[in-house]
Protein backbone atom coordinates (compact mmCIF):
# COMPACT_ATOMS: atom_id res chain seq x y z
CA UNK A 1 0.00 0.00 0.00
CA UNK A 2 1.44 3.29 -0.72
CA UNK A 3 0.50 7.28 -0.48
CA UNK A 4 0.93 8.01 -3.74
CA UNK A 5 1.44 11.49 -5.19
CA UNK A 6 1.76 12.34 -9.27
CA UNK A 7 5.47 12.87 -8.07
CA UNK A 8 5.75 9.80 -7.00
CA UNK A 9 6.27 8.25 -10.56
CA UNK A 10 8.88 7.83 -13.14
CA UNK A 11 8.66 7.25 -16.73
CA UNK A 12 10.64 5.11 -18.65
CA UNK A 13 11.35 4.98 -22.30
CA UNK A 14 11.43 0.65 -21.12
CA UNK A 15 8.33 -1.80 -22.37
CA UNK A 16 7.93 -4.65 -20.24
CA UNK A 17 5.36 -5.59 -22.93
CA UNK A 18 7.49 -6.18 -25.36
CA UNK A 19 5.21 -7.93 -27.66
CA UNK A 20 2.10 -5.83 -27.48
CA UNK A 21 1.92 -3.01 -30.12
CA UNK A 22 -0.15 -0.93 -28.07
CA UNK A 23 2.03 -0.19 -24.92
CA UNK A 24 5.01 2.06 -26.97
CA UNK A 25 5.20 4.70 -24.97
CA UNK A 26 7.48 3.59 -22.11
CA UNK A 27 6.32 2.41 -18.68
CA UNK A 28 5.28 4.43 -15.75
CA UNK A 29 6.93 3.06 -12.28
CA UNK A 30 6.21 3.78 -8.84
CA UNK A 31 9.20 5.48 -7.34
CA UNK A 32 8.61 6.96 -3.42
CA UNK A 33 7.43 4.18 -0.85
CA UNK A 34 8.12 7.46 1.21
CA UNK A 35 4.52 6.71 3.53
CA UNK A 36 3.99 2.94 2.51
CA UNK A 37 2.01 0.54 4.36
CA UNK A 38 3.35 -3.29 4.02
CA UNK A 39 -0.23 -5.12 4.04
CA UNK A 40 1.74 -8.65 4.18
CA UNK A 41 3.58 -7.24 8.49
CA UNK A 42 -0.50 -7.24 9.59
CA UNK A 43 -2.82 -10.04 9.81
CA UNK A 44 -4.96 -10.10 6.93
CA UNK A 45 -8.29 -7.96 7.24
CA UNK A 46 -6.43 -5.55 9.24
CA UNK A 47 -8.00 -1.64 8.33
CA UNK A 48 -6.56 1.33 9.40
CA UNK A 49 -7.64 4.39 10.53
CA UNK A 50 -6.45 8.13 10.97
CA UNK A 51 -4.86 10.58 8.14
CA UNK A 52 -1.62 11.26 6.29
CA UNK A 53 -2.13 15.07 7.54
CA UNK A 54 -1.51 16.20 3.65
CA UNK A 55 -3.70 18.64 2.13
CA UNK A 56 -4.90 17.01 -1.22
CA UNK A 57 -3.50 13.31 -0.70
CA UNK A 58 -6.16 12.16 2.25
CA UNK A 59 -8.36 9.54 0.31
CA UNK A 60 -12.32 9.75 1.16
CA UNK A 61 -11.95 7.31 4.16
CA UNK A 62 -9.75 9.58 5.64
CA UNK A 63 -11.74 12.74 5.15
CA UNK A 64 -15.00 10.88 6.36
CA UNK A 65 -13.54 9.07 8.86
CA UNK A 66 -13.79 5.99 8.17
CA UNK A 67 -11.44 2.66 8.08
CA UNK A 68 -9.17 2.47 5.26
CA UNK A 69 -6.66 -0.47 3.56
CA UNK A 70 -6.51 -0.22 -0.21
CA UNK A 71 -8.89 2.98 -0.74
CA UNK A 72 -5.46 4.84 -0.34
CA UNK A 73 -4.01 3.46 -3.18
CA UNK A 74 -6.93 3.45 -5.75
CA UNK A 75 -7.44 7.43 -4.45
CA UNK A 76 -3.94 8.16 -5.56
CA UNK A 77 -4.52 6.77 -8.79
CA UNK A 78 -7.50 8.48 -8.94
CA UNK A 79 -5.27 11.91 -8.16
CA UNK A 80 -2.75 10.73 -10.87
CA UNK A 81 -5.36 10.31 -13.84
CA UNK A 82 -6.73 13.35 -12.87
CA UNK A 83 -3.60 15.66 -13.40
CA UNK A 84 -3.05 13.67 -16.84
CA UNK A 85 -6.62 14.86 -17.41
CA UNK A 86 -6.45 18.25 -16.28
CA UNK A 87 -3.03 18.97 -15.61
CA UNK A 88 -3.48 20.31 -12.25
CA UNK A 89 -3.55 18.26 -8.67
CA UNK A 90 -7.55 16.64 -7.76
CA UNK A 91 -9.72 18.28 -5.35
CA UNK A 92 -12.82 16.18 -4.28
CA UNK A 93 -15.97 16.86 -2.95
CA UNK A 94 -19.27 14.72 -1.57
CA UNK A 95 -22.51 15.18 -2.78
CA UNK A 96 -25.74 13.78 -1.81
CA UNK A 97 -27.39 10.83 -3.85
CA UNK A 98 -30.87 9.99 -4.61
CA UNK A 99 -30.76 8.01 -2.01
CA UNK A 100 -29.54 10.29 0.51
CA UNK A 101 -25.98 9.16 0.85
CA UNK A 102 -23.32 10.52 -0.30
CA UNK A 103 -21.22 10.69 -3.28
CA UNK A 104 -17.78 11.53 -3.45
CA UNK A 105 -16.48 13.07 -6.96
CA UNK A 106 -13.96 15.68 -8.77
CA UNK A 107 -14.93 18.94 -8.57
CA UNK A 108 -13.91 19.38 -12.03
CA UNK A 109 -15.91 18.53 -15.17
CA UNK A 110 -14.97 16.33 -17.72
CA UNK A 111 -14.83 17.61 -21.31
CA UNK A 112 -17.77 16.44 -23.52
CA UNK A 113 -15.37 14.48 -26.08
CA UNK A 114 -13.35 12.57 -23.16
CA UNK A 115 -15.74 10.07 -22.97
CA UNK A 116 -17.84 11.23 -19.68
CA UNK A 117 -19.35 7.84 -18.88
CA UNK A 118 -16.27 6.19 -18.66
CA UNK A 119 -14.67 8.53 -16.70
CA UNK A 120 -17.27 8.95 -14.32
CA UNK A 121 -17.87 5.67 -13.70
CA UNK A 122 -13.95 5.13 -13.31
CA UNK A 123 -13.87 8.01 -10.66
CA UNK A 124 -17.03 7.03 -9.11
CA UNK A 125 -16.39 3.18 -8.62
CA UNK A 126 -12.71 4.18 -7.12
CA UNK A 127 -13.64 7.31 -5.04
CA UNK A 128 -16.61 5.14 -3.18
CA UNK A 129 -15.35 2.20 -1.78
CA UNK A 130 -18.18 0.62 0.19
CA UNK A 131 -15.83 -0.98 2.55
CA UNK A 132 -12.76 -2.05 3.27
CA UNK A 133 -13.73 -6.14 2.87
CA UNK A 134 -15.83 -4.76 -0.88
CA UNK A 135 -13.07 -3.45 -2.93
CA UNK A 136 -13.83 -2.44 -6.80
CA UNK A 137 -12.25 -5.45 -9.08
CA UNK A 138 -9.47 -3.57 -10.69
CA UNK A 139 -9.08 -5.31 -14.05
CA UNK A 140 -12.20 -4.84 -15.82
CA UNK A 141 -11.00 -0.99 -15.04
CA UNK A 142 -7.55 -1.76 -16.52
CA UNK A 143 -8.64 -3.26 -19.72
CA UNK A 144 -11.05 -0.21 -20.51
CA UNK A 145 -8.89 2.31 -19.48
CA UNK A 146 -6.26 0.58 -21.87
CA UNK A 147 -9.00 0.33 -24.63
CA UNK A 148 -9.13 4.04 -24.46
CA UNK A 149 -5.99 5.00 -24.55
CA UNK A 150 -4.68 2.54 -27.33
CA UNK A 151 -7.60 1.58 -29.47
CA UNK A 152 -8.25 5.66 -31.13
CA UNK A 153 -5.43 6.25 -33.14
CA UNK A 154 -5.21 9.95 -31.92
CA UNK A 155 -5.70 9.50 -28.28
CA UNK A 156 -2.63 6.77 -28.28
CA UNK A 157 -0.48 9.93 -30.12
CA UNK A 158 -2.09 12.04 -27.14
CA UNK A 159 -0.39 9.54 -24.90
CA UNK A 160 2.81 9.09 -26.25
CA UNK A 161 2.98 12.80 -26.68
CA UNK A 162 2.23 12.95 -22.98
CA UNK A 163 4.98 10.07 -22.29
CA UNK A 164 7.48 11.59 -23.71
CA UNK A 165 6.67 15.15 -22.12
CA UNK A 166 6.66 13.26 -18.58
CA UNK A 167 10.25 11.47 -20.00
CA UNK A 168 11.39 15.16 -20.77
CA UNK A 169 10.42 16.52 -17.48
CA UNK A 170 12.30 13.99 -15.49
CA UNK A 171 9.49 11.74 -14.61
CA UNK A 172 7.19 14.41 -13.01
CA UNK A 173 3.46 14.81 -14.39
CA UNK A 174 3.45 17.98 -13.03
Amino acid sequence: MTQGSPNSFLSRNHQTKKHDPRFQAGDLYLIDYGRSVDLTLYPKGTAFSGNCHAKGFQCIEMLSKRPWTKQIDTFAFCGTMHCMLFGEYMEVKSRPSASGSLLWGITRSFKRYWQVDMWKALFNTLLNVESCKNQPSLPPLRRRLEDYFVTDPSRRQVCESAAKAIHANGGRLL
